[in-house]
């Protein structure tokens, strides 16, 4: 079957990125008591013949894209570097960006950057201290010191960067954590922690360290707060979109969630891009891929996250 694509063949602004946030697998290896997943969601991953119908709908998009996977966790996957991967660097024209928790045997990640080359744009390994105790914190920095030698071989556009779930009663050694992921040279990406409804209520005393540990931004390029964008013009659906491992597809994280805006299946072929964007719906935006690609317009504009991302490892 063949997917339907919008026929619009610019983004409306130059500064948007067109942006497809796939979950490649719902599997995971970790079981993070604060995922945002249910455990119920967090199975499957696509077939061979889903994997590729899935590819090749992303293979007629209009233009080049950002095809931002994630999980689940992607490096568990049984076809991710195996088929995947290779079939988004060789069918495709887009950028390729992960996010994983980077638990990965350092080989995987050396065939990663192999396979992606000049198309790999941003790695964003998540820091899990559940998994991790503090005292792996050293051993995960040198990984992440090997990875960016290998990057500077195959990838060194590239740019990585750790992020970390600010997960209530694990703040204050947060700190400690962050000067020594930055010390090493990566840039450290705090999110609050979400909950069914939104935010978690940190209470007064967590909310101090809170703005300790974002340095008290509220800028999208440097903390993940899931700020509500509504009423702001927003291309979702048009030139952005969430794929599930089913091949599922909706206009954004916030959309799937409440089952509006669906965009069809990329496996069965009934996919279909919207015509244009509009107002945001939604109070609360859980990730901050829209407000940096250009996707969600805010008051000052869009930048592209490149900017910010090119002096860290």
């Amino acid at each position: 079957m063949i997917a339907v694509i919008a026929v619009n063949a610019t983004p409306p602004f130059p500064d948007l990125t067109p942006t497809v946030e796939w979950q490649v697998a719902g599997h995971c290896n970790y079981d993070c008591s604060y995922c945002i997943q249910s455990r119920k969601t967090r199975v499957g991953q696509p077939e061979e013949d889903d994997l590729r119908n899935i590819v090749a709908a992303f293979s007629r998009l209009p233009g080049t894209w950002e095809i931002k996977i994630s999980g689940g966790e992607p490096f568990a996957a049984r076809l991710f570097l195996d088929l995947a991967i290779p079939l988004l660097a060789s069918e495709t024209p887009h950028r390729i960006s992960v996010l994983t928790n980077f638990s990965a045997p350092l080989k995987s990640l050396e065939r990663f950057a192999l396979l992606t080359g000049d198309r790999l744009r941003i790695t964003s390994a998540s820091l899990h201290l559940e998994t991790i105790v503090a005292s792996e914190v050293d051993a995960f920095i040198e990984k992440a010191c090997a990875y960016r030698e290998l990057r500077a071989r195959h990838n060194p556009q590239s740019s990585f960067v750790v992020n970390s779930v600010l997960v209530p009663n694990t703040l204050r050694g947060l700190i400690a954590v962050r000067e020594r992921i930055e010390a090493a040279g990566f840039r450290w990406f705090p999110q609050l922690m979400k909950v069914k409804g939104g935010v978690h209520p940190y209470d007064v005393d967590e909310q101090k360290l809170v703005e300790v540990l974002t340095r008290a931004s509220h800028d999208p390029r440097a903390v993940n707060r899931a700020p509500s964008y509504r009423g702001l013009h927003c291309e979702a659906g048009a030139w952005y979109f969430v794929v599930d491992q089913r091949g599922e597809a909706h206009a954004c994280r916030t959309s799937k969630r409440f089952g509006r805006f669906a965009l069809g299946n990329l496996a069965a072929g009934t996919f279909a891009l919207s015509d244009r964007g509009g107002p945001c719906p939604f109070d609360i935006c859980p990730c901050t891929v829209p407000p940096n690609r250009g996707i969600v317009r805010l008051a000052a504009g869009a930048r592209p996250l490149e900017a910010d991302e090119a002096a860290y490892g």
